[in-house]
């Protein structure tokens, strides 16, 4: 980017949505692409995944703005968004330099599979690359809600508090979409994945090896 503003024919937003078969994934780039319909803003969304019914990856791609075609190439995403912290050293890749990278903290191994990178492993590791990583604690979000199946809404907004996406897409539009499709508790996880992530970006609780830290 930068995205200008009041010019929905320069915008261009990459995104990838990314986790494990069974979080949701599909259903964050479904309720964003609601949203972006009601207020006449482009949007082109495609899919790739594994066994995603037996929890393998799933990656869901997401172009906003000025774009036709569906697949975001690898190193061009602007955001990328993981339900997952072991998907989020596999779908880095996907980042652009000094993009942002946006990550629960839900760790899910691959059973019998020897050497799987610790939580503090992958932390490490993207300590290293040259991105903007938030860590989101969700578990924290579940937890007070009683529901292990807002981790995707929660996530979603996270995702919203990246300043140039909230000044295209009204965080309160996307609100409402949340709770007309899945009802007032994701609503609220929504909201509280937003405030961690408003808050954290405020207050520069994330990692960056980039200078400038605007997407």
């Amino acid at each position: 980017m930068p995205i200008p503003s009041n010019s929905k024919e320069r915008v261009k937003i990459e995104v990838v949505f990314t986790g494990v078969g069974g979080q949701g994934i599909i259903t964050m780039g479904t309720i964003l692409g609601v949203a972006c319909s009601k207020i006449g803003l482009n949007i082109i969304t495609a899919e790739t995944h594994g066994m995603s019914q037996r929890m393998g990856m799933v990656d869901f791609f997401v172009r906003i703005g000025d774009v036709e075609a569906p697949l975001v190439p690898q190193a061009s995403a602007d955001i990328v968004v993981s339900l997952e912290m072991i998907e989020a050293l596999r779908s880095v890749r996907h980042l652009k330099r000094c993009g942002w990278l946006l990550v629960a903290d839900i760790y899910i191994p691959p059973p019998y599979i020897e050497n799987v990178p610790s939580r503090k492993d992958i932390v490490n590791v993207l300590e290293r690359l040259p991105i903007n990583s938030i860590l989101i604690n969700v578990e924290e979000i579940v937890e007070k809600l009683n529901d292990s199946r807002v981790v995707n809404m929660a996530m979603l907004g996270a995702f919203m508090a990246i300043e140039d996406v909230s000044k295209i897409i009204p965080v309160t539009l996307v609100e409402d979409v949340v709770e007309e499709r899945l009802g007032p508790i994701n609503r609220e996880a929504f909201g509280m994945g937003y405030k961690q992530a408003v808050k954290k970006i405020k207050e520069g609780d994330f990692i960056s090896r980039c200078a400038k830290t605007n997407v």
